[in-house]
């Protein structure tokens, strides 16, 4: 196993994936998302940390915890049916002070959030950011190819 720390870390709403089964996701649970993470980890020798939490303060309170003991995180802020709640300035004030440490973070969204009025990607430090909407569970497999990518630079 690599000495590489992934955190992969998902917020309100995703706990409960059925609503994602209108879009053509209707194999998307959880547990099937957190697998396929795993496996796409353990192919490149990553090692990785999955976690949902529905309550977003303290989401944000774990990355903002752990940023000391990971070096990469892909954030995938709320769930299609919450996604006009999030506090986006919380979540910019974490990904730039995460950014600062030169830490990769990636953004990875389900659903394409640009069909959607009221939802827009996550802001931080110029460059400290990617992004991936709409790929569903495969966004997450390009983000952790990604974050191989730059913590093998």
């Amino acid at each position: 196993m690599s000495d590489k720390k992934l955190l992969i870390i998902n917020g309100p709403g995703l706990s409960d994936l059925s609503n994602y089964s209108e879009l053509g996701y209707d194999d998307l649970s959880l547990d099937t998302l957190k697998q396929k993470c795993i496996d796409a980890c353990d192919r490149l020798g990553l090692e990785v940390d999955f976690r949902q939490n529905d309550d977003e303060p303290e989401l944000l309170s774990d990355l903002i915890n752990e940023v000391i003991n990971f070096d990469a995180f892909i954030i995938n802020p709320a769930g299609l049916s919450n996604s006009s709640s999030i506090d986006y300035d919380a979540f910019s004030a974490v990904i730039t002070k995460i950014s600062n440490q030169s830490k990769p973070v990636i953004e990875v969204r389900i659903e394409n959030i640009f069909k959607q009025s009221d939802s827009k990607p996550l802001q931080g430090a110029e460059n400290g950011l990617g992004f991936i909407s709409g790929l569903g569970k495969y966004g997450y497999v390009l983000a952790i190819q990604s974050i191989n990518k730059k913590l093998s630079n």
